[in-house]
């Protein structure tokens, strides 16, 4: 529930304002002095403060100083009579969020209430997700993901342009908010676009916007802009959006040119080399992501990360329906370890979901030769191959020896198959 701190010496005034704003779905702490509302002010306060002006003790402006020392992002509005208005315009200069001038409605009140308390929402989120270790957010103990981690600290702070490659499920978007929360724009929006859902006919309302409105873009202003699936979008849309990356200017309808200040990270599924020579990504807006490509690995390469993910995703998933956690088995544990995981990270989450609530996992970890797919023989037999060393493996707890004996086949022969299907 938001909260507002209310400082009004006026009794009947106050407990009227007060009366509206928790109709409203305020909660309200009421006083009558600034002096006592400085003595329950502490700078992780998740509301804003609305005080008069005009006050016995400390007044408005008096206590305005106050706040900007003690708790300076809390968002601070003035109430203040007509002839005080110069008085007040000097206090948003210092650092006042708005102020009010008597009379207004209360409709007017609410309105500048909700929006302040919308930027300390921001705020305390953004706050909170810096102090989020880049550890708990990628999680893995693989060398890629170490890797990566390092990677990503290094690319925060650089202002550049990147593009994020990787498959689906891998966390291309999760990168893209960490390189943004770890970045001097963390405060500002994080704009996400999937382009594989514009089309030419909405694309400049949607992404250009209007004179009267703004496009998702000029949303972005001064934080990141994330256009997910990018060689999704067609090739018309590509050319208009490398003006974008390579000049910072948009053209909404009906509207003069204008400058945007942003920084744009873009995600594609496949090798950016493929995409270029299949003419699924024009090479010239590629050359534009100035940073170069940032690749996150499947989940089949990363070691042991998926055990250690499922049992994330199930604690988080139990403390979220209050649910108890459950014990992953040994046996469990090892399928785990050697499916290869198609649909990555996101499949590892669905299937800790579906374990906490308990739902049947038996056709979750199935390969597509499982479930039947058409392929030619070759691939087949490879499949096949494939999956009955895992389910070897697996039934053996990965003693390589045992597993010959139990396939009939020379432990070099086993060796050299497994190194054959990248399960060593």
């Amino acid at each position: 529930m938001p909260e507002v701190m209310l400082v009004e010496d006026d009794e009947d005034l106050r407990q009227a304002t007060t009366e509206t704003l928790e109709r409203a779905g305020f909660q309200v702490r009421g006083y009558m002095t600034a002096q006592e509302a400085l003595n329950e002010l502490t700078a992780d306060f998740p509301g804003v403060i609305l005080s008069d002006m005009r006050m016995p003790g400390l007044s408005g402006l008096d206590f305005l100083d106050c706040v900007k020392e003690r708790a300076p992002e809390v968002p601070f509005i003035l109430i203040t009579a007509h002839g005080d208005v110069p008085a007040a315009i000097r206090a948003m200069r210092n650092g006042a969020h708005d102020f009010l001038e008597k009379p207004c409605s209360p409709e007017l009140v609410l309105d500048v209430l909700k929006r302040a308390q919308t930027m300390r929402d921001l705020h305390l989120e953004n706050a909170r997700l810096r102090q989020t270790r880049i550890e708990d957010r990628l999680i893995g103990g693989s060398a890629v993901i170490q890797q990566l981690r390092e990677k990503l600290r290094r690319l925060a702070g650089l202002d550049v342009d990147l593009l994020i490659a990787g498959e689906t499920g891998t966390g291309k978007e999760l990168v893209a908010r960490v390189l943004h929360h770890l970045s001097a724009r963390d405060a500002a929006p994080f704009v996400a676009i999937n382009c594989g859902a514009l089309s030419e006919a909405d694309v400049d309302r949607e992404l250009f916007g209007t004179g009267d409105s703004s496009g998702l873009i000029a949303r972005a202003q001064g934080g990141v802009l994330y256009l997910d699936e990018l060689e999704s979008m067609p090739d018309s849309l590509q050319v208009r959006l490398l003006r974008v990356v390579e000049t910072r200017e948009i053209t909404p309808l009906g509207a003069a040119p204008r400058s945007v200040g942003l920084r744009i990270l873009g995600s594609v599924k496949h090798p950016t080399e493929q995409l270029v020579a299949e003419g699924r990504l024009r090479a010239d807006l590629l050359h534009r992501f100035n940073a170069g490509t940032l690749f996150l690995p499947p989940l089949r390469e990363r070691e042991d990360d998926a055990l250690l993910l499922v049992n994330h995703f199930v604690a988080e998933a139990a403390a979220r329906h209050d649910l108890p956690k459950m014990h992953i088995d040994s046996a469990l544990s090892r399928r785990i370890a050697y499916y290869d995981w198609p649909g990555n990270v996101r499949e590892a989450r669905n299937l800790a979901e579906r374990l906490v609530i308990g739902l049947d996992i038996s056709l979750c970890m199935t390969s597509s030769a499982d479930k039947g797919e058409g392929q030619g023989y070759d691939a087949a037999m490879e499949e096949f191959e494939a999956r009955l060393l895992r389910s070897t493996l697996v039934q053996t707890g990965g003693r390589k020896a045992e597993a010959a004996a139990l396939l009939g086949i020379p432990r070099k022969r086993l060796y050299l198959r497994l190194r054959h299907h990248d399960l060593l």
